[in-house]
């Protein structure tokens, strides 16, 4: 098992990488927003000269106020390569500091600085002949989903086929981030870009849910009866540390070898939603 320290929104000066040689702060503007949950929002950028980045790769966001005060936080990109332009979604952090303006007031045509991409070993781009021939499994805690809705986005641009599953945990349906999306799909599990979306509810189900609400569980992991050699899929999980270390644990119960797990965690000041 290889684990990453980026975060999602959370980040500290402790869980951050270093970018890359070469990587630099440019200007960012506020060309687009979509609400997701509740407390989260999609931020669409324009980054002039942003060359690209993949699934998974993550952006330092810089908020400087009129006195030279600035702070940084680490957010996952949340869409798939486009030049000019990158996509964060952001979770509102009470008592934050970068969050409440991103989430809360930021408007369009406002400015902001991004640095990236940054992460190069969480990374899935769709058609990558080092991933093998194994489907692949993503496991998302709370606002974790972000990084792999951006691989399930970019696999459904590449039309690729690899067998896929999404297992989501969190809260209860006010946290659901990308439920229009997610829904959509896996309505059809024959249409191209289709995934398997599991939902798991930990505190509140809504109506009509099949599963009661409790933490994830190896039953939830468990793959579909389709998937050829399920223990040879490469699998993916993000959220915070606690989440991280439980799906670790169940992943290691149920066979997956650590070889086969890439990780992902939110920084030590995340807050587990």
């Amino acid at each position: 098992m290889t684990d990453t320290n980026a975060t999602e929104g959370q980040a500290d000066s402790s869980a951050e990488e270093t970018p890359p040689a070469g990587n630099h702060w440019r200007k960012a503007t506020l060309i687009g927003v979509h609400p997701q949950s509740w407390h989260s929002r999609t931020l669409v950028l324009d980054v002039p000269g942003w060359a690209g980045h993949l699934p998974g790769q993550h952006v330092d966001v810089r908020l400087t106020a009129a006195d030279g005060y600035s702070a940084q936080r680490s957010y996952s990109l949340a869409e798939p390569a486009t030049p000019d332009r990158v996509a964060v979604t952001v979770d509102l952090l009470p008592h934050g500091e970068v969050s409440p303006y991103l989430v809360e007031s930021m408007e369009l045509g406002d400015e902001l600085d991004v640095r990236g991409p940054i992460g190069g070993w969480f990374v899935w781009e769709p058609g990558d002949p080092s991933i093998g021939d194994g489907p692949v499994l993503l496991i998302a805690g709370g606002s974790g989903v972000v990084p792999l809705v951006t691989m399930l986005r970019a696999r459904k641009r590449a039309v690729d086929s690899t067998p896929t599953m999404l297992v989501y945990s969190l809260r209860g349906p006010r946290d659901l981030m990308y439920g229009p999306e997610l829904e959509e799909m896996s309505a059809d599990l024959s249409a191209p870009g289709s995934a398997e979306v599991r939902l798991v509810y930990t505190r509140k189900v809504p109506g009509g849910h099949p599963r009661p609400a409790s933490h994830l569980t190896v039953e939830d992991i468990k793959p579909p009866s389709a998937w050829p050699e399920p223990l040879a899929a490469r699998v993916y999980v993000c959220g915070s540390s606690g989440f991280v270390d439980h799906a670790a644990g169940l992943l290691h119960k149920a066979g997956y070898p650590d070889d086969r797990i890439r990780t992902e965690r939110f920084g030590p000041t995340g807050v587990d939603r």
